[in-house]
């Protein structure tokens, strides 16, 4: 299935999400006095699964953003991560392997980011479809500042005004015909035809 990097009508309305979400992080943020700047427990180690196409598709618009050679570079990293994570997988582990868009500490297609990358590290609630609540603490980096707190952060609205947006991007691209997808950023990458 290929993607359209071309949906201008689409990213805008996920840049305006993707915006909204970013101010309220921060705001939240701010009220616990943390600041984001990288640590041992780095979540770009994270094997996060992603299941938007919008959110892929954007993605992919940001990776060809890049120059040739950072995405070639770039694509080669994937499959080392991709790898990586396989052989542990089948030793039964667990996996820390950088993000290949993570360069010494930076994404290099920050803006284009997907949501859990955006969410990650402060503490949260997101209610399910059967309106259970499921609670996280937060980022270990962030502990010490979370400690005997909580300024309420669900992210659940997000996960809905994501969810419409997939549904209308699914409908107007493939008639709602689309086989889900879980893909970690590696994955994402590593099928891109440069």
């Amino acid at each position: 299935m290929t993607l359209n990097t071309n949906n201008n009508i689409f990213f805008n309305r996920l840049r305006q999400i993707y915006d909204d979400m970013d101010t309220e992080w921060q705001n939240k943020a701010a009220q616990y006095g943390f600041k984001c700047n990288g640590c041992k427990e780095n979540c770009c180690e994270s094997e996060f699964y992603h299941h938007t196409f919008i959110e892929k598709a954007y993605l992919i618009k940001g990776f060809k953003t890049m120059p040739l050679p950072s995405r070639i570079k770039t694509q080669k990293r994937a499959g080392k991560v991709l790898k990586k994570r396989d052989a542990a997988a089948k030793k039964g582990e667990s996996s820390k392997v950088m993000c290949p868009l993570n360069i010494e500490e930076k994404c290099m297609i920050y803006p284009f980011r997907p949501m859990i990358c955006r969410l990650h590290g402060i503490p949260h609630e997101l209610y399910t479809p059967l309106k259970e609540k499921i609670e996280s603490p937060g980022c270990d980096a962030g502990a010490p500042f979370f400690e005997g707190k909580y300024y309420q952060f669900d992210r659940t609205p997000y996960y809905k005004k994501i969810a419409a947006l997939e549904k209308d991007f699914l409908d107007f691209h493939f008639n709602g015909k689309a086989k889900r997808i879980k893909q970690t950023i590696a994955h994402m990458i590593a099928e891109i035809r440069i």
